[in-house]
């Protein structure tokens, strides 16, 4: 699973948020959760964009995660990774300015 990172991706996107629909509150799984419940690989896309508090934020909840609005605790599954990406136009131009 895949999601694409920007300066405004914060926790509620990556664990997921409560909604309504009708007269239900609902709760979507946000990807973090999803990939931690069915052990897949979680590929974070233009990691550059994450503040690094962000990113501190994401490796503290790499262990079991709890969702306050669930009340509910995810424990990571066997096969679940997390995978960082940067974009390739960031790493080319640094690799261009580090020949230079």
């Amino acid at each position: 699973m895949m999601h694409i990172c920007t300066e405004r991706t914060d926790l509620d996107e990556l664990i997921g948020n409560q909604y309504w629909s009708g007269e239900h509150l609902l709760f979507h799984y946000g990807p973090l959760a999803q990939a931690m419940k069915g052990g897949e690989e979680l590929i974070l896309e233009h990691c550059e964009a994450l503040s690094p508090f962000m990113l501190a934020k994401v490796n503290f909840l790499l262990g079991d995660l709890f969702i306050d609005d669930t009340a509910e605790m995810i424990r990571p599954q066997e096969g679940f990774r997390l995978t960082l990406r940067r974009s390739e136009a960031i790493e080319n131009r640094e690799q261009k300015a580090c020949a230079a």
